[in-house]
């Protein structure tokens, strides 16, 4: 009897009997590893073998894994293949998520201003009426968003509030932009509650209040809005600013989306007329909040553009076009608006929507066939990516730096958040049951999973056509300029 150990595994060899009757297979036998037991009682268990024939000296070596199956195996059948006990593969340890602590809290009245505010309210206007409320309730708001209780009016929708447009030395630990599913559903949810506690009239519909709060009020009511601007941040789980919340719930109050209805396109073509083109005013009236979209529907009215997918031939053309107009295009990006302009009466389709198929499809085609990237499902390892850094929605990800990373060379920072939008739109589809909150990088994984693969082979022959046109006709002579 002879062993062997080190700390992971022990080899046991002895010396053991075996009988082997004439035309019978060798034989094997394979136990968990609390089954081992003496010597003695391990060849009892083996059929036909005797006192006698026990004395017949065989060597058999046995291998035994501390944490695996006892394996024993007869050496006349040389060709038995023993199947390999492998170690476990320890699953990646998911790394602790980083959570912020809550923002230290304070009276609204600790502000100077409130206390005056207070004492000058009066009973007419609904502003008045709910900021009343508010400071009458003494609430317990960010301190170190009230001590930088700025104040930024915003007349249009589309005009968010970004960190340039506020003071340089503005606390770092105020989050600005980059509001998630779960902040929107806060301060709707807040905005409802301040509502239904402070209803006067039974006939005051939400819309009506809406309309004097968000919409009809002054500019000079700007502290008064950052009142309520504190009662919609409560329950936020970083510090903002009073005036950023007030503005984030005016476009979630206030702007419409969706496609635009025969009714609109009336407005637009009227206003257009008596007006002229001016574009941001043309769309606060339509309550919309990006004003090209504005601009890029009156230039489709009453022109016939061409719909649909593009042929092969357009794709021709508008790779010639576009590199004619920057031939550096696939490095510095961007080419001007009247050569998109031109472009489209070539192709006779709407210009943004020329745009949108170069950037969308073309640009990261050329730009994944040179990093060799070009056939790797770049959405499987974003979806791995955003939960390895606990990363649940759009807003979570910095785009930018994304794209910096070598696994997805190749892709632009517009290409990588329209998959993420096209996956999380699929996602909401197949499971209608789920919120906006709900809607997080894991349930994509999910739909992922379990969704069907359509066949690649017709998406990787057009590919192919492509980079194979690009290299024959335009490659050659970017590259010898």
């Amino acid at each position: 009897f002879t062993s062997t150990r080190d700390s992971h595994y022990c080899q046991i060899s002895w010396q053991i009997p075996v009988d082997h009757r004439e035309g019978q297979e060798p034989f094997m036998i394979q136990a968990h590893q609390d089954l081992f037991k003496p010597l003695k009682m391990s060849l009892m268990m083996l059929p036909g073998i005797s006192s006698t024939i026990m004395k017949t000296v065989r060597t058999i070596s046995t291998a035994w894994q501390l944490t695996g199956k006892v394996h024993t195996s007869s050496p006349c059948d040389s060709k038995t293949n023993t199947p390999e006990i492998k170690p476990m593969k320890k699953k990646p340890k998911k790394k602790p998520v980083k959570t912020q602590p809550p923002p230290a809290l304070c009276s609204i009245l600790v502000c100077g201003e409130h206390k005056t505010i207070q004492k000058e309210l009066g009973h007419d206007l609904l502003i008045d009426v709910l900021a009343g409320f508010i400071l009458s309730k003494d609430i317990q708001v960010s301190k170190v968003a009230l001590m930088s209780n700025i104040s930024v009016y915003r007349k249009n929708l589309d005009l968010i509030i970004r960190r340039r447009d506020l003071p340089q030395d503005l606390d770092p630990e105020i989050k600005v932009g980059r509001f998630s599913p779960k902040d929107d559903r806060i301060i709707k949810e807040n905005w409802s509650y301040l509502l239904k506690q402070t209803k006067r009239e039974s006939h005051l519909e939400e819309n009506e209040a809406i309309e004097q709060i968000f919409v009809s009020s002054e500019k000079d009511q700007g502290l008064k809005k950052n009142i309520l601007g504190y009662f919609l941040s409560q329950g936020l789980p970083t510090s903002r600013l009073a005036t950023e919340v007030f503005n984030r719930a005016k476009i979630l109050l206030c702007a419409k989306k969706g496609d635009f209805t025969p009714d609109e396109d009336k407005i637009i073509a009227d206003f257009v007329k008596r007006e002229g083109r001016k574009w941001s005013m043309l769309s606060e009236q339509l309550r919309r909040v990006n004003v090209d979209s504005v601009k890029r529907r009156y230039e489709m009215l009453g022109l016939d553009y061409k719909c649909g997918p593009y042929t092969a031939k357009e794709d021709e053309i508008l790779l010639r076009e576009v590199f004619i107009a920057n031939k550096n295009i696939l490095t510095n990006g961007s080419i001007l608006s009247d050569d998109w302009k031109r472009i489209g009466e070539k192709l006779r389709r709407n210009p943004w929507n020329v745009r949108k198929h170069w950037s969308g499809c073309l640009e990261p085609t050329l730009l994944r066939h040179h990093a060799g990237t070009l056939h790797m499902d770049v959405r499987k390892v974003l979806i791995d990516h955003l939960l390895e850094h606990q990363m649940n929605y759009a807003q979570d990800v910095n785009w930018k730096e994304l794209v910096k990373l070598p696994k997805f060379a190749g892709s632009t920072t517009r290409y990588l958040q329209r998959k993420f939008d096209s996956m999380r739109t699929n996602t909401g589809k197949m499971y209608p049951e789920l919120s906006e909150e709900q809607l997080t990088t894991e349930a994509i994984q999910r739909w992922y999973n379990i969704s069907k693969r359509n066949s690649t082979k017709k998406k990787e022959e057009y590919h192919e056509e492509l980079v194979a046109f690009y290299l024959a006709n335009i490659y050659p002579v970017v590259r010898d300029k």
